[in-house]
């Protein structure tokens, strides 16, 4: 039993001397390994960082050197090349090629123009190119080239209507509705041209259109008649199939034809030219022996 008043000893701690404080060493230690940890990030980032500048200063010298050598359409084409390789390889080539609407065209013409054939490679293919070379044919109006998923190339043709022959230097062509020469006259189109007039002088298929729309309102007329000539003062001459030559005025020609329309009956065949071009008055021109 402790004395009374006696002093009570002090607590002791036991500090090891190869242990002193862990708590504060664990921190320590542990601060150190996030510096370094940190720094190595730091250090890796750095490197991407060298790595990717090193890269793009590499490819902007490449750049450069083919550039001023001028190897880089070369490049460009062997990659085209490359890709173009193996796409038809992977089977996508043109394995058929259709024309619709070659009525009056040889298809094997239709094809030449087109300028695709089998086997060549599918996107490549110039539509452009072949719609512009396939409408510059004879009797071609529009023309429609596409592709048709997966190996097919379709030609789509309008053909012109043909309006009227023109006659010149001895030729005899069929026209559009413009005034566009389609194809000269020949055996294998006399059946579509039986239908026709025939159009002679300055300029006349371009204005077969406006005489043709004043003649129909005179159908009589318009039926007896074969050939038209268009002078250089713009007037027209109407050439019936019994040999009498209608002379218009310019500019007047309805009120010419109804005059002669409301005495033709009268007149018979007999009158080798029938002049109208002056308003108040029509002359009247006999047959010779050789027109009758």
């Amino acid at each position: 039993m402790a004395k009374k008043g006696a002093k009570k000893p002090a607590k002791l701690t036991r500090v090891s001397p190869l242990k002193p404080d862990l708590r504060g060493a664990s921190r320590l230690v542990q601060s150190r390994i996030h510096a370094g940890l940190r720094s190595a990030t730091l250090s890796n980032r750095s490197m991407l960082r060298f790595a990717s500048s090193a890269m793009l200063v590499i490819l902007a010298l490449a750049f450069v050197a083919l550039w001023l050598g001028g190897y880089l359409p070369t490049v460009r084409q062997s990659v085209t090349d490359f890709k173009q390789d193996r796409l038809m390889a992977m089977g996508f080539t043109v394995e058929r090629i259709d024309v619709t609407g070659e009525g009056r065209l040889n298809e094997n013409d239709v094809r030449a123009a087109v300028g695709i054939y089998e086997g060549d490679y599918f996107f490549g293919a110039d539509l452009k190119r072949a719609q512009r070379n396939t409408e510059s044919l004879p009797w071609v109006d529009r023309a429609v080239v596409r592709r048709l998923w997966p190996n097919r190339i379709v030609v789509q043709l309008v053909e012109i209507e043909p309006y009227a022959l023109y006659q010149t230097n001895g030729t005899v062509y069929l026209t559009a509705h413009d005034g566009r020469i389609i194809a000269p006259l020949s055996a294998a189109n006399e059946s579509v041209a039986s239908r026709l007039r025939i159009f002679t002088g300055v300029d006349a298929a371009n204005h077969a259109v406006s005489i043709t729309q004043i003649l129909e309102q005179f159908p009589a007329i318009w039926d007896a008649t074969q050939s038209l000539t268009r002078h250089a003062s713009g007037r027209w001459d109407l050439h019936f199939a019994e040999g009498m030559v209608l002379r218009l005025p310019v500019g007047d020609e309805a009120e010419a034809l109804q005059r002669f329309n409301s005495v033709k009956a009268r007149l018979g065949t007999d009158y080798g030219v029938i002049d109208l071009r002056l308003g108040d008055r029509l002359t009247l021109t006999a047959k010779t022996a050789s027109e009758a």
